[in-house]
């Protein structure tokens, strides 16, 4: 995705309606701009969790006058669902019954906080349960998808488990036995993200991860199935890729 395009995408969206729109003006996938929201969202939250808490008093107000937990959170550019989970413990819900809540809207006695809960799970992109579960479920289809081509080519890897009864500290996806050869670049492991790549997102995904893959293993390549910035600076040992890379360079390798 060229940059330009990016920040006009990540500027103009803020909830799952503004997702259809952006699709068709940009041609671009919805399930990319899902995942791209999903990063917006988490960041304003780790942004503003704790000067919103410090508001919780007149949120609360709020909420007791008639706004909603989507209002509310709207108004903020926030979690509807931590909005809602902020609300409800500053009025005496525990932790266990916010879960229970949660997971089971439909048992909820008050009509007003049910359906304001059922609207908030269904549009909130990163914090409700079905939101985590679906991010889940992407990531293990990420790792299958990845394991049929290294399987299709007959390439030889341990899995992370593989890798943790072995002793091994912080483990790819997927390690080579013996390294490959691709478009000029050694490769000893491959790395899978349910997620589009930008900036901010490498740098996290480069300093948690990444960057102890290549000093124990040696350069690798990071599978981003939701895409990437065109431009996006890298470590040279590592080869940042979308699912476009299978159709195309995956047709050729050497083993060193």
């Amino acid at each position: 995705m060229r940059k330009q395009v990016f920040m006009e995408i990540y500027k103009s969206i803020n909830t799952r309606d503004d997702v259809p729109e952006l699709s068709h003006k940009y041609g671009i996938e919805e399930d990319v701009l899902l995942s791209i929201l999903s990063q917006k969202t988490v960041r304003n939250v780790k942004k503003d969790y704790y000067p919103i808490m410090n508001r919780i008093r007149e949120l609360v107000k709020l909420w007791d006058k008639g706004l909603s937990f989507f209002d509310i959170a709207s108004k903020l550019s926030f979690s509807p669902i931590l909005i809602a989970t902020m609300i409800l413990k500053e009025k005496g819900t525990n932790k266990k019954e916010i879960k229970d809540i949660l997971n089971n809207p439909d048992s909820i006695e008050d009509e007003r906080i049910k359906n304001e809960i059922i609207k908030a799970i269904e549009v909130d992109i990163a914090y409700s349960p079905q939101s985590s579960k679906i991010q889940r479920e992407n990531g293990k289809n990420g790792e299958e998808m990845l394991k049929v081509y290294l399987d299709k080519k007959e390439i030889q890897f341990l899995r992370e488990d593989d890798l943790r009864k072995l002793g091994s500290g912080k483990t790819p996806d997927f390690l080579l036995k013996k390294p490959i050869k691709i478009r000029g670049r050694k490769v000893f492991w491959f790395e899978s993200k349910a997620s589009f790549c930008d900036y901010i997102e490498f740098k996290q995904d480069y300093n948690k991860q990444l960057k102890h893959y290549v000093s124990l293993f040696g350069p690798g390549i990071v599978v981003y199935w939701k895409g990437y910035i065109d431009d996006i600076i890298t470590d040279k040992r590592v080869l940042v890729v979308d699912k476009n890379f299978f159709e195309i360079s995956f047709t050729s390798f050497e083993y060193l």
